[in-house]
């Protein structure tokens, strides 16, 4: 015994020594160039913001460090930030993806595990009886026995050459992947819920709108309808005053629907039946306003930032530890097998020491014959290597993409807004002045019909331009991966065992 004890010694030492053989390649961050601002054509053209002072944006975007852990407060909106709680309480597939990094962790536990011994505990009692019409020579042995038997085996596979320590180096990326894809989700939740939300808002200020528009025409209307009984209007004026009433009206069902659309869109956000919250927004409330100044940071920033780069790194570590997973089957693998236990016929002999049983001894196993499956594996884990690192690069390059796009887009659109103000304001101008010489009969009654279309569809722009605004924003925050740092829910306490 003293002798196969100091084998199984002599083996583990070998193994400690073995310790920093790893087959496979390294886990090293994927390397990447990052540009060191942000694209030229985001930012405003001179020419552009050259116009009256009215056309300036009114908020403006800098590349001083970005604060974004709670970015959906910038719009001091108290019934969004409500909202945005009771999402990370509610919302399903955020719960999902919770669930996925718990089976994330337990494999990563599992996997572990195998760097360690496997014991089985085993028992039995077994009574048996032979034939008594067996025997040699005339003689016949007892024709029934009992044995009991207890004891342990285990089995230690030892890691000479690392291939299971790649494997737990494979685990734990997945793990920390399936993080990282629990803050995309909610990155993506605070998204898509910030932009129903400020889409629902301009939708209800167009209704609004439509309806200022709608009392004016109808007083219009009536006045004409007064006239042609005094002679002092036409026909034909009536019938466009009424065309253009019956158009304006017509808007009406349409934007009603998509303000149904939109109290069910964030109903489901929420976890919650299509028409829980109809009653809580149906109360027309301001559009939320961008605040005066938006620290976005430096492009670096994004890969430690996006939750969807952080994934693709994650993923790209997995698999280049899989290749070394795989290039472990090119090699012998060791195990050290032992037994202990007790074994008698006689119950009260069973845990005497004349009936102790053990065995221990050393192990290995080698395939020889099946090399070439062997190596079309590994050849598979490389070119899958590949592809996680193609991917990091793919969502570097679109995560730049997403965010000069959006800060392209939310520069221009409040200069948008801008000059959408000076139109209202002009064409609130021309239906005073057409109204005006129209009752002085200097001219035609069609100039106040088309001033009036003219000032509702700016109107109409102007509510959807500060909607976009918003929602550009928003778009914005998505874009940069804010808004997972504080970690509302149960990924936090997930933290502690990476």
């Amino acid at each position: 015994m003293r002798f196969h004890t100091s084998l199984a010694v002599a083996m583990i030492s070998s193994c400690a020594l073995l310790g920093g053989c790893m087959v496979g390649p390294s886990v090293r961050q994927p390397k990447t160039t990052m540009p060191a601002d942000w694209a030229a054509s985001a930012r405003p053209h001179p020419a552009t913001t050259a116009r009256a002072s009215l056309a300036a944006p009114i908020s403006t975007v800098t590349d001083a460090p970005a604060h974004l852990a709670q970015w959906w407060e910038n719009f001091h909106d108290p019934e969004l930030m409500a909202l945005v709680q009771q999402a990370a309480r509610s919302n399903l597939t955020l719960q999902e993806a919770t669930q996925q990094i718990i089976a994330a962790r337990e494999i990563r536990n599992a996997t572990a595990a195998n760097l360690g011994p496997f014991v089985n505990a085993t028992g039995s009692y077994q009574h048996s009886r032979a034939s008594k019409n067996i025997g040699s020579g005339g003689s016949f042995g007892p024709s029934e026995s009992d044995l009991y038997q207890a004891g342990f085996d285990a089995t230690w596979e030892l890691d000479f050459f690392g291939q299971i320590r790649r494997g737990i180096q494979a685990a734990n990326a997945n793990y920390r992947a399936a993080i990282e894809n629990r803050r995309g989700v909610w990155v993506t939740l605070l998204s898509e819920l910030a932009n129903d939300y400020m889409t629902l808002r301009g939708v209800q200020r167009q209704i609004a709108v439509t309806y200022a528009n709608l009392k004016t025409q109808q007083s219009t209307a009536a006045i004409l309808k007064q006239q042609i009984g005094g002679g002092l209007s036409t026909s034909l004026a009536l019938a466009q005053a009424e065309a253009q009433l019956a158009t304006t009206a017509g808007q009406l069902p349409v934007l009603r629907i998509q303000e149904k659309q939109l109290f069910y869109a964030i109903a489901i956000l929420l976890g919650q039946p299509p028409q829980a919250l109809e009653k809580q927004l149906a109360v027309p409330k301001a559009i939320p306003g961008v605040p005066p100044v938006v620290p976005i940071g430096l492009p670096g920033q994004l890969l430690l930032r996006r939750p969807d780069v952080r994934q693709a790194e994650e993923q790209y570590a997995a698999a280049t530890a899989n290749v070394g997973v795989a290039e472990g089957n090119l090699f012998p693998q060791f195990t050290i097998n032992g037994n202990l236990g007790f074994a008698a016929s006689d119950a009260a002999k069973w845990f005497d020491a004349n009936s102790l049983t053990y065995g221990i001894g050393p192990g290995v196993s080698w395939s020889i014959l099946n090399w070439g499956q062997v190596q079309s594996n590994i050849n598979q884990q490389k070119a899958i290597r590949i592809q996680a690192f193609l991917n990091y690069r793919q969502t570097v390059l679109q995560a730049l993409y997403d965010v000069n796009s959006a800060l392209a887009a939310y520069t221009r659109e409040q200069l948008h807004e801008k000059l959408l103000l000076q139109a209202v304001a002009q064409n609130q101008n021309a239906v005073k002045y057409a109204t005006q010489l129209y009752e002085n009969g200097l001219t035609d009654f069609l100039n106040v019909l088309t001033a009036q279309q003219a000032l509702y569809a700016s109107q109409d722009a102007l509510v959807q331009s500060q909607s976009a605004v918003s929602t550009d924003l928003v778009a914005l925050y998505k874009a940069l991966g804010g808004g997972w740092e504080p970690e509302p829910a149960a990924t936090a306490a997930t933290e502690k065992n990476r």
